[in-house]
């Protein structure tokens, strides 16, 4: 079976025996080797429904940081444990066995009590996701990523499987990412004017007819808040509200080249 990086299926996950899967920076290149490691570095630990986690290495900024996460801070000169007022036993068992592997000993910070020396290794503090992602109502209601089309000449709107993935984000569609408590329109770059018009969240029916997200709501049998905030997102001006929904958000991701990204996949 072929597995794509961040689509790994729960049954997978599962053969780890409760350790975490951890996905590296960098790696082999076929023409400069093996790639060195970063002086300071960042990894975001998330679990999956079942408690089964996955540790993926991030930029080190703070801007990376989630309250519903553990993260595992290494530098030259000292290590922490952050921990997300909404993360998990889970979160925090895997970052531990991570810690292990790794070699260091970190010291444990909750959120809100973090030292001077945290936040100078990430290179100050900035804005990060605090919205919580609270258990019970993930698994009733778990995000769902929506792409949004007309190439066929006719408006389509057609989910996307699987864990979110910054992958997922087409530059040339529009996308509905629905986490229940708000929903996105994501408007990428190379988008139709068709498109954005059929996606658009002014969340007024009667100014926009082609409101797909007002409508989207609307047709939920889960009979949805009709309160619930629609916010339009730019692709390259994401929030951390938005970026926090996707596991190991890569800032720099719209700058590199699609050829030499699915390059480096391979």
């Amino acid at each position: 079976v072929r597995v794509v990086q961040g689509k790994e299926p729960a049954h997978l996950m599962s053969l780890f025996g409760g350790r975490p899967m951890v996905i590296y920076k960098g790696g082999a290149s076929r023409n400069d080797g093996q790639s060195e490691r970063a002086e300071t570095r960042l990894f975001q630990v998330r679990a999956n429904p079942a408690g089964d986690t996955k540790a993926v290495e991030v930029d080190p900024s703070s801007s990376c940081l989630n309250s519903s996460d553990v993260f595992l801070l290494v530098s030259s000169s000292a290590s922490w444990m952050w921990k997300g007022k909404s993360s998990s036993l889970a979160e925090v068992k895997g970052a531990e066995y991570l810690a292990g592997i790794l070699q260091v000993t970190p010291t444990q910070l909750e959120e809100g009590e973090e030292e001077d020396a945290f936040w100078e290794s990430l290179g100050g503090k900035s804005d990060y996701c605090q919205v919580p992602r609270i258990n019970n109502k993930i698994d009733a209601h778990p995000p769902r990523l929506f792409a949004c089309s007309n190439k066929t000449g006719r408006f389509q709107m057609e989910e996307v499987p699987g864990e979110l993935t910054q992958d997922d984000l087409a530059p040339d569609d529009v996308m509905i990412l629905d986490t229940w408590a708000q929903v996105f329109v994501w408007i990428g770059k190379e988008a139709q004017e068709e498109e954005k018009m059929e996606a658009a969240a002014s969340g007024k029916t009667d100014e926009l007819q082609g409101d797909r997200a007002v409508r989207y709501m609307e047709a939920d049998p889960a009979a949805r808040d009709p309160r619930t905030p629609i916010v339009t997102v730019k692709q390259g001006s994401e929030p951390p509200t938005f970026t926090g929904w996707f596991l190991g958000w890569n800032h720099e991701f719209w700058n590199i080249d699609p050829l030499k990204r699915l390059m480096q996949s391979l």
